[in-house]
């Protein structure tokens, strides 16, 4: 099974073509297509949420790392990594991305993104447009693979989570009483639309790897058009909140975008139980990591980041020593 499943996210790797640039200040996107086609018939969250096919609610009294996910939709319904959750006792972000089997429950493993808050806004959690920025994404998502790597589990290093926010939310001069991640996108959300004009998605496209200036930052990948109409839409909204304050003329030339697609052949694959239906695909290369969700035979979501130089591990470490450097810190400096 393993063999199968790691052999799936090979050919599918190998099959993805990069389109023609989108470029505005800075940030580069280039639109994935691939011949692989799949015909999984599932919903997302947003549409099992609208449709009240799903409902999503504390564990209990609450538990911060797990919430309850109850599908009562005939389909399966695929659920992003990243993901943001709003009402109940607390916002969350789920963790790695996972398919809810139809007419089942299932608990899953979420981070919460407002530390402030732990009483009752709602019964039932409800959808959001967001989901974390991509320098927080990035972090969040390398926590995760530690965590599978080391004690088989899908949890996250929630401190680390709401120190990035917290920056955040003083690099941008954002007031949130209980230190929401929503409060940020809320700041910025008519400089967010000013973009909505020039990142869009293209016929035929699945997927799109992106770059801030000069270097890969990371790519998401879905395994047809529509769900990538759907969600990629959130993707580029993550993307665009890292070059608000920080527009460059730079940008990555296309010949990287095919180094960064051919490198991810050579990964090391480890595969273990999905928290839903199928499997999680850990994908390791020198220069990458991420993890892929494969469900029937398809592999459904590909997120993955580049790894930051020696030049700015160096500059990690500073900023792990020095808090005021925190505020200024980028994964991805040009």
């Amino acid at each position: 099974m393993t063999e199968k499943t790691n052999a799936a996210v090979q050919e599918f790797l190998k099959s993805l073509q990069a389109g023609e640039r989108q470029y505005k200040d800075g940030l580069a996107i280039f639109p994935l297509h691939s011949d692989v086609k799949s015909s999984y018939d599932y919903l997302t969250l947003d549409e099992a949420l609208r449709g009240e096919v799903l409902s999503v609610t504390e564990i209990g009294s609450g538990t911060v790392p797990e919430i309850k996910v109850l599908n009562k939709s005939t389909k399966d319904v695929f659920i992003m990594d990243g993901e943001e959750l709003v009402g109940a006792k607390q916002n969350r972000i789920v963790n790695i991305s996972l398919m809810v089997p139809a007419e089942s429950e299932v608990n899953i493993p979420v981070s919460c993104v407002e530390q402030g808050r732990w009483h009752d806004t709602s019964v039932h959690f409800k959808r959001s447009n967001n989901i974390p920025y991509a320098n927080l994404r990035k972090k969040h998502k390398e926590s995760v693979i530690h965590a599978m790597a080391v004690d088989n589990s899908y949890r996250a290093n929630q401190g680390e989570v709401w120190e990035d926010i917290a920056c955040c939310m003083r690099a941008r001069k954002v007031s949130s009483p209980t230190a929401a991640m929503n409060d940020i996108y809320e700041k910025e959300k008519n400089r967010i639309e000013d973009y909505r004009d020039v990142f869009h998605v293209v016929d035929g496209q699945i997927g799109a790897v992106f770059a801030i200036g000069k270097d890969i930052f990371g790519m998401d990948v879905f395994d047809k058009e529509e769900t990538c109409k759907k969600l990629m839409p959130k993707i580029i909204n993550s993307y665009v909140m890292e070059i608000l304050d920080r527009k460059t003329d730079k940008h990555a030339d296309p010949e990287e975008v095919k180094v960064f697609l051919n490198a991810l052949l050579g990964s090391t694959l480890s595969s273990r139980k999905s928290p839903g239906v199928g499997v999680t695909v850990s994908i390791t290369s020198q220069t990458a990591s991420g993890t892929s969700l494969v469900s029937k035979d398809t592999v459904i979501h590909t997120a993955v980041f580049n790894k930051p130089g020696q030049e700015q591990q160096e500059e990690k470490h500073e900023y792990m020593r020095n808090p005021s450097m925190r505020r200024n810190y980028r994964m991805n400096s040009e």
